[in-house]
C-alpha cells in the first residue's frame, strides 16, 4: 500500500467540468453531500411514525435529532431499543429497465432519558439523555446491455454498468435538557458521527469481433472510506399556552476526518498504447466540514389525546468544504457552484385511545443540487442512451427531491410499552456515469501495462425506493 498526495488522487466516476477556467470534480463533493449529511433518517418507532415532526413536542430521546430541548419536556425516565429491517429498490432506465433490491436487519436505535425533578425551584427538571442512531446507506444500481452504444477500435458494445455503495452512518449523542416552570425548555447536545462505506463502479464491454465481454474498474475503484466527526446542537421550546408550543434549534456543521483506501492508476495513462503503467491500492486521509442546519417547529396538543407537529429544516449544504483546500479545488468549486441549500418540511400526528396510539407523518426534502445544462458545464462529451452526442438540461443530477410517508402504532402496558412503524421513501434522479477511464485490473504481459478504455458521460434515469420497518421496546420509570 502506497501513500500519495491527495492532489494526485483521481477517484471513482470523477466527472470533469469546465466553466470560466474553473475545474470541477464530483467524486468527493457528491459523496460529501449524499453520504455525510448532518442529519440521519433513523430513530425509534414513535419518532419515525410521526415523520420526525417533534421539534416543538419533545419528551422522547429521539426528539433530540430535531431539538435537544425536547429532553426538558420529559417527565419520566425512559430506556428503549429499536430493531428494524431496511430495504431499497433501485430501478434504472437506460435503454432497458433493470431493478435491483436488497434488505438488511439492524439495531436502528437505542437510548435512555434520565429525569431529575426539583419541585422546590422554578428550574423544576434536569434531564440527561444518551442516544445512538444507525442508518443504512446501501444503494446498488445496474445497467444492462445497450445495443445502441457502439465503439470502434476495437469494435465494442456497451454491455453493462454496475455502481454499488454498501455501508452505514451512525450518530451517538449525549444531551442535557432542562425545564423552567414547565414554560421554557432548553437543551444542548454533543454528537459523535461515523460514516463507513465501501463501493465499486464497473463497466462491461463486449468485443464484437470475438463476442467476449471484458470488465473494467472505474479509475479509483474499488474503494472504502471511514469518516469520524463531531458536532453540537442547541435548542429551545416555549410553551405559549396549554395547546401551542414553539421550538427552534441549531445543529452545527460536522467536523470530519476521513480515511480512505482505493485502487487507482493515478496519472500513468498512455493514450497511444491504451495502457496504464500502474494500478495499485493507495491510502490517504483528509478533513471535511459538512454544513449544519436550522430547525423551526410548531406543536399543538389537544387534551391528552391528540398532538400535531410541524417542522421546517434549512439544510446548509453549501457550507460543506473539503480540506486541505489546495488538493480539493475542483470538488470545492463544484460545491460552491452546483450545490444549494435545501429545505425540508415535516408534519406528523399522534392520536391516543386509552393505552393505544395511532401515528402518521410526512416529509418532503428538496434536492441539494442545482440543475445545469451539459453544454455549459461538462468538459467530457455527453451522449444519450443511443450514443448520440447532445446537450440536455440535467435536473436532479446525483440526488432528487425526497418524499417520505410513515405510519405507526403503539401500546402502553403501564411502564412497559411497544411501538411499531413503517416508512416509505422515494426519489427520482439522473445518475451521471462514465466521463473517466476504466481500467482492466489484470496486468497484460503482452501490452506491458493495464489496458484501459475511456467512456463519455451518460445520464441514466433512476428511481430509488426505500422501506423501513421498525419495532421499539421501552420502559418508563
Amino acid at each position: 500500500m502506497k501513500k500519495i498526495l491527495l492532489s494526485l488522487c483521481t477517484l471513482v466516476g470523477t466527472l470533469a467540468f469546465a466553466q470560466q477556467n474553473k475545474e470541477y470534480k464530483t467524486q468527493y463533493s457528491t459523496n460529501a453531500i449524499n453520504l455525510y449529511s448532518q442529519d440521519i433518517n433513523s430513530g425509534n418507532a414513535k419518532y419515525i411514525g410521526v415523520g420526525g415532526a417533534v421539534g416543538a413536542l419533545g419528551s422522547d430521546i429521539t426528539s433530540v435529532e430535531q431539538n435537544p430541548a425536547g429532553l426538558g419536556v420529559a417527565i419520566n425516565s425512559d430506556v428503549q431499543v429499536t430493531a428494524g429491517i431496511s430495504t431499497f429498490s433501485n430501478k434504472t432506465n437506460f435503454g432497458t429497465n433493470i431493478k435491483q433490491s436488497d434488505n438488511n436487519f439492524d439495531f436502528q436505535q437505542f437510548g435512555g432519558t434520565f429525569v431529575f425533578a426539583n419541585e422546590a425551584s422554578k428550574w423544576n427538571r434536569f434531564t440527561i439523555g444518551v442516544a445512538y442512531l444507525n442508518q443504512r446507506l446501501d444503494n446498488y444500481s445496474s445497467i444492462g446491455t445497450n445495443e445502441g452504444i457502439k465503439f470502434a477500435d476495437p469494435d465494442g458494445t456497451f454491455n453493462g454498468y454496475l455502481k454499488d455503495i454498501d455501508g452505514y452512518k451512525s450518530k451517538f449523542s449525549v444531551n442535557l435538557g432542562t425545564s423552567y416552570d414547565d414554560k421554557v425548555y432548553l437543551g444542548f447536545g454533543l454528537n459523535f458521527h461515523e460514516t463507513n462505506y465501501s463501493g465499486y463502479e464497473q463497466y462491461a464491454e463486449r468485443d464484437d469481433n470475438n463476442n467476449q465481454t471484458y470488465v473494467y474498474n472505474a479509475n479509483g475503484a474499488p474503494f472504502r472510506e471511514i469518516g469520524q466527526g463531531f458536532s453540537f446542537s442547541l435548542g429551545a421550546i416555549y410553551k405559549v399556552n396549554h395547546n401551542v408550543r414553539l421550538g427552534a434549534a441549531y445543529h452545527s456543521p460536522v467536523w470530519y476526518n476521513v480515511v480512505e483506501d482505493f485502487y487507482s492508476a493515478k496519472n500513468s495513462f498512455d493514450y497511444d498504447k491504451r495502457t496504464a503503467d500502474t494500478y495499485y491500492m493507495y491510502s490517504s486521509d483528509y478533513d471535511m466540514t459538512r454544513g449544519g442546519r436550522f430547525v423551526g417547529s410548531l406543536g399543538f396538543v389537544v387534551g391528552k389525546n391528540l398532538s400535531i407537529g410541524a417542522d421546517y429544516t434549512y439544510h446548509m449544504n453549501n457550507d460543506t468544504k473539503l480540506k486541505p483546500t489546495q488538493y480539493f479545488n475542483g470538488d470545492n468549486n463544484f460545491i460552491n457552484d452546483f450545490v444549494k441549500n435545501s429545505n425540508e418540511v415535516r408534519v406528523g400526528t399522534e392520536y391516543r385511545i386509552d393505552r393505544f396510539k395511532v401515528r402518521a407523518g410526512y416529509n418532503y426534502i428538496t434536492s441539494p443540487y442545482k440543475d445545469f445544462n451539459t453544454s455549459k458545464v461538462l468538459n467530457t462529451e455527453f451522449r444519450d442512451e443511443n450514443n448520440v452526442p447532445q446537450n440536455i438540461n440535467l435536473k436532479n443530477a446525483f440526488a432528487g427531491d425526497i418524499n417520505r410517508v410513515s405510519f405507526g402504532l403503539g401500546y402502553d402496558f403501564g411502564g412497559f410499552y411497544i411501538d411499531a412503524a413503517y416508512q416509505y421513501q422515494t426519489q427520482k434522479y439522473q445518475q451521471l456515469i462514465g466521463g473517466t477511464n476504466f481500467v482492466d485490473p489484470n496486468y497484460d504481459e503482452k501490452l506491458q501495462g493495464y489496458y484501459f478504455v475511456s467512456l463519455p458521460s451518460y445520464s441514466p434515469k433512476v428511481k430509488l425506493d426505500n422501506n423501513l420497518f421498525l419495532l421499539t421496546l421501552g420502559w418508563q420509570f
